[in-house]
């Protein structure tokens, strides 16, 4: 079951799967990432980073952790495993906290 929901941004209806929203009524910490990073896909930086401020740093990890893979793959190395397995220092969790927080918070401002 979808629920129908107007987005402010663009002045358009759009549908959610999204469980939190539906039991809630608010966003959830990733809601706005879908459209973000169609809005990517489509040039349109400016529009994805008002959808979720999070997707263009999360974009650029993916494109990053892809090319790492694949010259692993070339040179048949396993250095990328190793460096995600290993353990994240406190400062670095906290600041993704925060990053995550204040990106929930802007969601729920602007009811993405």
């Amino acid at each position: 079951m979808a629920l129908i929901f107007f987005d402010s941004y663009t002045n358009h209806q759009y549908k959610t799967l999204c469980l939190f929203k539906l039991i809630t009524g608010i966003p959830c910490p990733g809601c706005g990432m879908g459209r973000a990073t169609l809005e990517i896909i489509k040039g349109n930086i400016g529009s994805s980073f008002m959808y979720h401020i999070l997707c263009i740093p999360f974009t650029i990890t993916i494109i990053i952790s892809l090319a790492w893979l694949l010259i692993d793959l070339i040179q048949r190395k396993e250095t990328f495993f190793p460096f995600i397995s290993s353990k994240i220092k406190l400062p670095y969790k906290i600041l993704l906290f925060l990053l995550i927080a204040v990106s929930w918070g802007m969601n729920i401002i602007r009811q993405i």
